[in-house]
Parts: structure tokens; sequence; C-alpha cells
């Protein structure tokens, strides 16, 4: 199950990093845009961390999409 949510969290984190750098933005900039600490969006972009619901909906918002795409993978 580890594993699983290893693989989950690296999966979230490049998936918001390729929406991130589609809209040719930086790490600091973005972190600004979603309100939330640059650090941190490094830290999920490298699926090092268990991301809150909250977080997920501001880099939703900062991205221009819905929550439910940002998870709109397979595992």
């Amino acid at each position: 199950m580890s594993n699983n949510n290893e693989n989950f969290k690296e999966t979230l984190g490049r998936k918001i990093a390729a929406l991130r750098t589609l809209k040719k933005l930086g790490v600091r900039e973005f972190a600004l845009i979603a309100d939330i600490e640059h650090h941190q969006l490094i830290n999920i972009e490298r699926g090092r961390v268990d991301i809150r619901l909250s977080t997920l909906i501001k880099i939703a918002k900062g991205l221009g999409v819905e929550p439910k795409e940002l998870l709109d993978f397979k595992i």
C-alpha cells in the first residue's frame, strides 16, 4: 500500500509540474498565484509530501483547472 501512496504522490506532482510548465510559470511565480510557499510547491512536485485537500484546491485554482483534473491519472 505504501508503494501505491508514493506512486500517487509522484504522479500527482509530475502532473502539477507539467501543467505549471505548460502555462510557462516558474515555481516562485506560481506559488504566489496559488498562495502557497514555493518550497511546499517544490516538495509537492517532487512527490515528497502528502498534499492537503485545501492545497490541492489552491493549486487547481491557480492553474485554472478543476481539482478533479489534477487527480485524473492512473497509478
